[in-house]
């Protein structure tokens, strides 16, 4: 070979080496490329910060052939497992692998470091026997972040020499700062969704705790609106009751004085000596009456409290309704306001059997008749009285529950049409000389009807202006006739089981009207 043509071989086999190391560079930048642009699209399609760290360790070690990778933290010169990667084991350990002097930590601050296995030992790096792989090379990449301040990648190959990615660590660097940005970014959303969770479960507590607080606030001013309408009321109440009791106070109080007056005034008259005979008898008749005003006056007014407190109680009873009449009878007749008519007749009138029995409350039905009977006599100037009652039913009844009429006609001045829709109101008296004249609290009729009423029965009336009236209040009572050996039998029944024909009756009776009774009644058997 001529020596042109030893030139021209040595120029071409120095081409050929060019153009082989051209063809490596742009393979070796090619592969770095590819290495770039599917690990960047790994990181940028994670979306948690574990996801990240493995598709990271993953990517890298399918690319380059490496059979094991991880993350780890440093701290105080300790190394801890985050995440790993195996070619050969799944999931292949939990527990930290690796061990690093301090020395190698310190150097690993300043930038990557690529160690052979025969230099493991004296680089400072330890690796646990249950790794999964038979390491040749180990490379160590550090990076940094708010979430990780000090942290490696760690690169074992068992095939390789650490120089495999020590030529294209540039790259491995560029791709650590984006997995990091990614991995900064993940950590700021993962934070912000924990404090998106921690606001909204406080958020939760807080809204709870307001719609609690909101109830109970309801409740308390539902509360304190109730004891407003019971103050309001109570209120009312009293407001009603000072109305009420003014008038009332000031009513009675004007009709205790009138006889108290008069007691008080007489009394000092009769002291005089110079006072005899018929004047002095007189002044004690007027003393005497004013006292019975008076009584009557309290009476009323205890009567309408117990009323109006519902205190007052109803005890009936069996009593002979004839002998209750007559003695209701005999008693307005030598009353003084009576004795005063001369022209008044009192009449009593009972149409039923002299033995008749009823069942009701003898207290409250005298206390009735007699302010009916009261207000007869104080409105009637001549004329006459009747008093009286009768069973509501037909006479030939046999026993059993029967309603009982009482009533008291009197043939007075009347009540005037404007007050008859409030007569049994409380404190209504007529403007009248005779009102006037005998006072009185106005109570009588209001008192009268509240207890027909407690008694089960109705009181009404009938009245012209100047006629006169007529009030009439039916009971319901059992109506009985009584043989006198405590049992008690029907008028059918004693002339069925008793034989009176050739047998005496002896009559003894103080009262008159009685006697009459029940002698009519003995001729009739």
């Amino acid at each position: 070979m001529t020596v042109n043509q030893d030139t021209i071989f040595n120029e071409l086999k120095l081409r050929i080496k060019l153009l082989d190391k051209q063809d490596e560079q742009m393979a070796g930048r090619m592969e770095e490329k590819l290495l770039l642009w599917l690990v960047s699209d790994t990181i940028n399609q994670s979306d948690n910060i574990d996801e990240l760290i493995y598709n990271f360790l993953e990517r890298i070690s399918v690319i380059r052939d490496i059979s094991f990778s991880a993350c780890c933290r440093v701290s105080d010169n300790t190394v801890s497992y985050l995440n790993s990667y195996s070619a050969h084991v799944e999931d292949a350990t939990n527990d930290c692998f690796l061990t690093l002097s301090a020395s190698l930590i310190h150097k690993l601050k300043s930038g990557p470091c690529f160690i052979n296995f025969e230099s493991f030992y004296s680089e400072g790096v330890y690796l646990k026997e249950d790794i999964p792989c038979n390491p040749k090379s180990v490379s160590i990449f550090p990076f940094q972040s708010l979430y990780i301040p000090f942290g490696i990648f760690v690169f074992v190959d068992e095939e390789k020499t650490s120089e495999s990615l020590a030529s294209i660590s540039i790259v491995i660097k560029q791709i650590i700062n984006m997995a990091i940005e990614r991995l900064e970014k993940l950590t700021t959303l993962e934070e912000l969704k924990e404090l998106n969770i921690s606001f909204e479960k406080k958020l939760r507590d807080r809204t709870k705790k307001l719609g609690d607080n909101n109830k109970l606030l309801k409740k308390e001013i539902k509360e304190i609106k109730e004891k407003e309408k019971g103050l309001i009321k109570a209120k009312t109440s009293f407001d009603e009751t000072v109305e009420y009791q003014l008038p009332y106070l000031m009513n009675i109080s004007h009709e205790i004085r009138t006889p108290l007056n008069g007691i008080l005034g007489f009394t000092e008259l009769i002291r005089n000596n110079d006072i005899v005979g018929q004047d002095k008898e007189k002044y004690i008749n007027i003393i005497k009456s004013c006292g019975k005003s008076l009584i009557k006056i309290i009476d009323d007014v205890v009567s309408l409290s117990k009323i109006e407190s519902n205190l007052i109680q109803i005890h009936k009873e069996d009593f002979p309704i004839s002998k209750f009449m007559s003695e209701l009878y005999d008693f307005f007749k030598n009353d003084e306001l009576f004795k005063q008519r001369d022209n008044v007749e009192l009449r009593l009138n009972l149409n039923f059997n002299g033995n008749t029995i009823i069942n009701t409350d003898e207290k409250r039905l005298k206390q009735i008749l007699e302010n009916l009977i009261g207000n007869a006599l104080k409105y009637t100037e001549e004329g006459h009285i009747e008093i009286g009652c009768k069973i509501t039913e037909d006479e030939n009844y046999n026993g059993g529950n029967k309603d009982i009429l009482f009533f008291v006609k009197d043939t007075g001045i009347g009540i005037d049409p404007e007050f008859q829709e409030i007569i049994f109101d409380k404190f209504v008296k007529f403007e009248h000389d005779i009102s006037r004249l005998f006072g009185g609290t106005g109570l009588g009729l209001t008192i009268a009807k509240d207890l027909t009423e407690k008694l089960g029965g109705k009181i009404s009336f009938n009245s012209k202006s100047g006629t006169g009236s007529e009030f009439y209040f039916t009971l319901p009572a059992s109506i009985l006739v009584f043989n006198g050996n405590d049992k008690l039998l029907s008028k059918k029944e004693l002339k069925e089981k008793y034989n009176w024909n050739g047998k005496r009756v002896l009559i003894v009776e103080d009262d008159e009207m009685s006697y009459i009774s029940l002698f009519a009644i003995s001729c009739i058997l």
